[in-house]
């Protein structure tokens, strides 16, 4: 409970700071990802400046030498997408918020998420904690010149990064998961971990499958 507070307290903070600068007249749309990712960074910059009542489990200093990396795709994976799935690549459908790793001496010290759209790119939320603590870990263990892209499983609420090394051309994506059986540090193939992601995924429509068609209707 006490870290959703301080999640929620950052939102709001952030969110306040953003009004603040479209109220002002300032962009709040930006040509690359890279360049929404550094105004995010001055938002939080902001925040950890002027509140520091607020513990918010992030170094000043570090965010302040931190940098963008390259931008990650980011997918959701649907229970139907991933039973048809014959591989990660087919996976690459339902697209989410782009996230951008703002690191630091090697290590990533926040992540921002944003998005494009007719205007621009435009920030959509930072400082996720997890998010960032797992591509850390991942970043470290594939290199950090791999690309990334990120999957969300239906069933749960564990992530999948695929880390591509450009070298290989695409060649040999190594998958990196903390899902059950699974280390974050050690890369799976994905003809081992593909058919336990769909077995799983089919066992929790067996068992949560109604209630899940009851929440979206009451939604």
């Amino acid at each position: 409970m006490k870290r959703i507070l301080i999640y929620f307290s950052l939102t709001m903070a952030v969110l306040f700071s953003m009004g603040c600068k479209k109220e002002g007249g300032q962009r709040s749309y930006f040509s690359t990802p890279q360049e929404a990712a550094n105004n995010a960074k001055n938002d939080l910059l902001t925040v950890l400046r002027s509140r520091k009542d607020i513990a918010l489990g992030l170094e000043q200093r570090t965010i302040e030498k931190s940098q963008p990396a390259a931008p990650m795709r980011h997918y959701q994976i649907t229970f139907e997408d991933l039973a048809a799935a014959d591989s990660f690549t087919t996976l690459h459908r339902n697209e989410m918020a782009t996230i951008v790793p703002l690191v630091a001496d090697g290590a990533v010290a926040t992540v921002v998420a944003v998005a494009k759209d007719e205007a621009g790119w435009k920030i959509v939320s930072l400082a996720d904690k997890s998010l960032s603590s797992e591509l850390d870990v991942v970043r470290k263990a594939a290199g950090q010149q791999a690309s990334m892209v990120i999957y969300d499983l239906p069933h749960s609420g564990e992530k999948v990064y695929g880390a591509m090394q450009l070298a290989t051309g695409g060649g040999g994506t190594a998958l990196y998961t903390n899902y059950t059986g699974f280390n974050l540090r050690e890369p799976v193939p994905a003809e081992r971990l593909l058919p336990v992601l769909k077995q799983d995924a089919a066992e929790f429509q067996r068992k949560y499958g109604e209630e899940l068609k009851r929440q979206r209707v009451v939604r």
